[in-house]
C-alpha cells in the first residue's frame, strides 16, 4: 500500500507540472512535488492499536488461549477459555521512538487493575517483542513458563482500557462515608463505610467474597486496626443469605494527610474490575 500510495503522488505530481514523456529527463529534487514524494516515503511512527489473538484454538493440550487489546498506550492482556474471559496484565505500552520493524518494550504493570485480579501476573514488568507482525511475550503459571505469540486482528479496540470497566460481580458494594478515629496506640485511622449486597446464589460474607484497599500517594495502607473507639467489626464476617444486605466499616491506618483512595473489588475476580471506588479528604 506504501509503495502503491507513493507511485501515485508522484504521477499526480508530474501531470500538475505539464511533464510528459517527451520531455528532458531529469529529476528536480528541490520541487514541491518531489518534496512531497519523499516526505511520503519517511517511516510512519509504529502504532499496534487494536485486537491482537493467540493463533489456533483451546484444546486438551491448550487449555487456555489469550488476547490482548492495545489503546491509549496501554496494553490489556486476557485468558480466554470457552467463551470467558479473564484479565492477565494490564500495564503500559511505549513503543520506541525509533521502533522499527522489530522491537522491545517493557510494560509496566497496572497493579489497580492486576491487583484484583485473580488469574493476573504480578510481575512489575513485563518484556513484549514485535517482529514479523507478531506480539511475543513470556506467560508463566503454574511452575511453567511458555511463550505466546499474537497476531492482529483487528485495528480497533474491542473495548477501552479497562480503567473504567466495572465489575460484572453478581455482589453489590457501595462505599459510602469515612470517619477518623484512633487506634489503641493513638495512631490516626480512617473508618471507612461500605454497605454490601449478596446477589450471589451463594451464602457469603463480606470479607470472604471483597477484597478491600486504601492508599494514599499510591502506596498501601494497612487494614489492620486494633481496638479503634465504636467500630464492630463483626459485620465484615457476618454471612448473608442471597439478596441480603449489611453496612461494613473498615478502618485503614493513615500514613499522613494526604488524600485516602478506596477501592473494593470481588476477592474471586476473573476481570479484574473494581466495585466501586471513591477519594477521601483527610485534612477535614
Amino acid at each position: 500500500m506504501r509503495t502503491r500510495s507513493v507511485v501515485t503522488i508522484a504521477f499526480t505530481s508530474l501531470l500538475a507540472l505539464g511533464i510528459t514523456g517527451c520531455t528532458a529527463g531529469t529529476e528536480d529534487t528541490g520541487s514541491p512535488a518531489a518534496e512531497q514524494v519523499a516526505a511520503s516515503q519517511e517511516a510512519a511512527p509504529i502504532d499496534l492499536t487494536g485486537e491482537w489473538e493467540q493463533s489456533g484454538e483451546a484444546d486438551e493440550d491448550n487449555a487456555s488461549i489469550q488476547s490482548a487489546t492495545i489503546v491509549d498506550d496501554t496494553i490489556s492482556v486476557y485468558w480466554l477459555n470457552d467463551g470467558e474471559k479473564a484479565l492477565y496484565w494490564a500495564g503500559t505500552a511505549g513503543f520506541p521512538e525509533d521502533a522499527g520493524d522489530s522491537f522491545t518494550f517493557d510494560s509496566e504493570n497496572d497493579t489497580d487493575r492486576t491487583g484484583t485480579a485473580l488469574l493476573a501476573s504480578s510481575d512489575d514488568t513485563k518484556t513484549f517483542t514485535f517482529e514479523d507482525e507478531t506480539l511475543s511475550y513470556e506467560v508463566s503459571a503454574l511452575g511453567e513458563t511458555w511463550t505466546v505469540d499474537l497476531q492482529q486482528t483487528s485495528e480497533t479496540p474491542a473495548v477501552a482500557p479497562a480503567a473504567e470497566e466495572k465489575s460484572t460481580s453478581d455482589l453489590g458494594v457501595t462505599i459510602g462515608g469515612a470517619s477518623f478515629s484512633e487506634d489503641y496506640e493513638g495512631a490516626p485511622v480512617i473508618v471507612v463505610d461500605f454497605e454490601f449486597t449478596n446477589g450471589s446464589e451463594e451464602t457469603t460474607s463480606f470479607m470472604m467474597s471483597t477484597t478491600t484497599q486504601a492508599f494514599q500517594g499510591g502506596i498501601e495502607l494497612d487494614a489492620y486496626s486494633i481496638g479503634v473507639e465504636g467500630l464492630d467489626s463483626n459485620n465484615s464476617m457476618t454471612d448473608l443469605k442471597p439478596g441480603a444486605s449489611i453496612d461494613v466499616q473498615v478502618p485503614f491506618t493513615l500514613r499522613d494527610e494526604s488524600p485516602v483512595t478506596v477501592e473494593v473489588g470481588e476477592m474471586f475476580s476473573l476481570d479484574g474490575g473494581l466495585l466501586d471506588t471513591q477519594k477521601f479528604d483527610v485534612t477535614q
